[in-house]
């Protein structure tokens, strides 16, 4: 099962804030876009409503994080975290063999 840290889930809910998304049922949903790499590919988030077989994640009673049943057990072993940066926290992926994406 994909793990989501406590400090993922603060930005998560902090960018939710900042989207003025105010409905407790809308979350941030995980998707990889496709590239022409095989192999490669970027994480996005954009707002939506949990659908049938989606792993939510809530934080604080609000839904911060939606991810499809694909995507969820693709990504079983990993973990998502957030770094502090400059410009604020950046979400990361963790897997085990420690590669990291990003989403933002």
């Amino acid at each position: 099962m994909l793990t989501v840290t406590e400090r993922a889930k603060e930005t998560l809910a902090r960018l939710k804030r900042q989207s003025q998304i105010e409905d407790d049922d809308v979350g941030l949903r995980l998707s990889l876009a496709a590239s022409l790499e095989p192999g490669q590919g970027q994480f996005g988030l954009r707002a939506d409503r949990e659908a049938l077989g989606d792993q939510v994640v809530e934080y604080g009673g609000t839904k911060v994080l939606l991810v499809e049943e694909e995507l969820a057990d693709a990504l079983s072993d990993a973990t998502i975290d957030a770094e502090p940066t400059e410009r604020g926290d950046d979400l990361i992926i963790k897997t085990e063999n420690d590669h990291e994406g990003s989403a933002r």
